[in-house]
């Protein structure tokens, strides 16, 4: 009985340190690049676990020009290089945003070391590159992580 009681602490207390692995926050710091830009980007605020190799945010972007745009791709600018989005699914661009609309992007990005090491209070920028009145446009937003702080929306 001693054995099993012992042996199910052991498990307890390792499947809890397991689980907390400390979070962090991932926020935009600004807004759009310029009010000149057609489209804005919203990159919604992320809680992740700090050791996790990925990041995949829920980002809008909202088509204020009078005439439709096409997002051709999306790319993550850190300090150490630059991630291409992997979508999860097939398809996903080139994506049509018709005027006044909004739509939510497909994104993820394979990391190469964990958030906290990519993020931790260096500035990143999420690029959104897209095609509107025949010109190749590219608008950004700045992103940069720091300790959890789940006040944040």
């Amino acid at each position: 009985m001693r054995r099993t009681a012992g042996t199910l602490y052991l498990i307890t207390v390792s499947l809890l340190l397991v689980a907390c692995d400390p979070g962090m926050t991932i926020r935009q710091t600004k807004a759009s690049n310029g009010t000149s830009d057609p489209i804005t980007i919203k990159v919604k605020t992320e809680h992740p676990l700090i050791g996790h190799t990925f990041y995949a945010p829920r980002v809008t972007v909202i088509n204020g020009s009078d005439s439709p745009i096409t997002i051709t791709s999306v790319e993550l600018v850190v300090k150490r290089g630059t991630y291409p989005n992997k979508p999860l699914h097939s398809g996903s661009y080139p994506l049509a945003v018709p005027p006044g609309k909004t739509e939510t992007l497909d994104i993820w990005f394979d990391l190469t070391d964990d958030v906290k090491e990519t993020f931790f209070r260096q500035p990143a920028e999420l690029r959104v590159h897209y095609k509107g009145r025949g010109q190749d446009e590219t608008a950004h937003v700045p992103v940069i992580g720091g300790p959890l702080d789940t006040s944040a929306p």
